[in-house]
C-alpha cells in the first residue's frame, strides 16, 4: 500500500499534550514523519485543518474528551504541497483509574467523498435521462439544477495554504 493510501494513527497524551503519530499521519497532514513519530502538540496538527472545519473538529473532539463518546469526523487538511486532503477520523478517550481523560487514540484516512460525489452524478444523470424520455419535465428541471450545483467547484478546494 502507498503511504498515501495508509491511514494514519496517533496517540495523544492529554496531560502533556503530545500527540505521537505515525509517518502517514505525517503525510496526510503535510507534517515531518521525524517529528510526529517524537511527539508534536495538539495544535501543529490543528494547524493543518481547513479554516472552514476547524472550529467543528475541536468541538467534536472537545465533545469526545468531556464524554468519552467515540469521535467520528470528516473534514479537509493541507498537505505538504497546501493541497486541500478529505480525510475521515476516528478515535475514542480513554480515562485513568480515576476516570479522568488521559490518552485518546485514533485512526484518520482519506476519504472518497469524490468518489462518492462522482457517483451521486452518474446517478443525477441517469435519473435525468429517464425523467426527460418519461416527460417529466419539474423532475428533469431539478435534477438539472443538481447536476449543475454538483459540478461547480467548492472556492476552498482549489485554494492552497500560504
Amino acid at each position: 500500500m502507498d503511504l498515501a493510501e495508509e491511514p494514519g494513527i496517533f496517540t495523544w497524551d492529554l496531560a502533556t499534550d503530545t500527540v505521537y503519530a505515525d509517518s502517514a499521519l505525517a503525510n496526510l497532514f503535510g507534517l515531518d514523519p521525524e517529528q510526529t513519530i517524537a511527539g508534536l502538540p495538539i495544535i501543529k496538527y490543528l494547524d493543518r485543518i481547513h479554516p472552514d472545519d476547524k472550529p467543528s473538529v475541536a468541538k467534536a473532539i472537545s465533545d469526545s474528551v468531556v464524554t468519552g463518546d467515540p469521535y467520528r469526523h470528516d473534514y479537509r487538511v493541507f498537505d505538504r504541497s497546501g493541497q486541500i486532503v478529505a480525510v475521515a477520523a476516528f478515535g475514542r478517550c480513554f480515562r485513568d483509574e480515576t476516570g479522568n481523560p488521559s490518552h485518546y487514540a485514533g485512526i484518520v484516512f482519506r476519504s472518497n467523498d469524490h468518489v462518492q460525489q462522482d457517483d451521486l452524478s452518474a446517478h443525477c444523470r441517469e435519473a435525468l435521462r429517464i425523467a426527460q424520455s418519461s416527460g417529466l419535465q419539474t423532475t428533469a428541471d431539478a435534477l438539472e439544477a443538481i447536476l449543475k450545483e454538483l459540478a461547480k467547484p467548492k472556492p476552498s478546494d482549489a485554494m492552497p495554504i500560504h
